[in-house]
């Protein structure tokens, strides 16, 4: 099944669509005057669609002044349709608008405890990572995030060649854990030396990052 994406033709159902994702209430979504006023002045808001149904969600606005890279804040897909490759064909679409606007990346956060997020962005897209952000929203109340810091990795998904060392060293976790001992201080100290993560992939119950150098020169 193929996705249809264009400007949002329901503001209000977009609303929905992200209580739905994230299990939230109406305070922990981005609310559609903003959504409205942000596609006016440069941002990326688009919406999926099948046969008339809304299914995804993208929001992305350019950086800072004299940047080269556009910011997905959220990309959604409805919760019947996750781990089905949905997700890959909102970011291509995502990846068709920055390119015909000239970016050279896309930045974004995830959680790196959250395997499907992971295999998508770093393992699938190709994103690369090499800064850690230590509870970077704060105390979120929604099912994903509620009781935990919220660490994010902050990835870039180059749009043009960069040059990948191989990979030297790896960081594991249990999948289903939520705890960040551990990987927190893991990251940090490789982030230090230069390194960035490189790959992804589950082995035996065991999320597995693979890190090495980077030249994106």
């Amino acid at each position: 099944m193929s996705l249809c994406f264009g400007p949002p033709t329901d503001l209000a159902a977009l609303e929905q669509l992200q209580q739905r994702v994230w299990g939230c209430g109406a305070n922990e979504i981005v609310p559609a005057h903003l959504l409205q006023a942000h596609q006016h002045h440069g941002a990326c808001v688009l919406e999926a669609r099948h046969s008339g149904e809304l299914m995804g969600l993208l929001y992305s606005f350019p950086g800072p002044p004299g940047s080269d890279y556009l910011y997905s804040h959220l990309a959604a897909i409805a919760p019947e349709l996750q781990g089905r490759g949905y997700g890959r064909q909102l970011k291509q679409a995502q990846a068709e608008w920055a390119r015909e606007r000239g970016y050279r990346r896309i930045v974004w956060t995830f959680d790196p405890l959250q395997p499907l997020n992971a295999r998508l962005n770093i393992g699938r897209l190709g994103a690369v990572c090499s800064r850690y952000l230590v509870d970077y929203y704060g105390e979120l109340d929604d099912e994903l995030n509620r009781g935990v810091p919220t660490d994010r990795f902050e990835v870039d998904w180059w749009l043009v060649p960069v040059s990948r060392g191989p990979v030297t060293e790896t960081v594991t976790f249990e999948l289903g854990v939520r705890s960040r001992e551990g990987t927190r201080s893991r990251f940090l100290d490789a982030f230090s030396r230069g390194l960035s993560v490189l790959s992804f992939e589950v082995i035996e119950g065991r999320g597995v990052y693979g890190l090495g150098m980077l030249d994106a020169d």
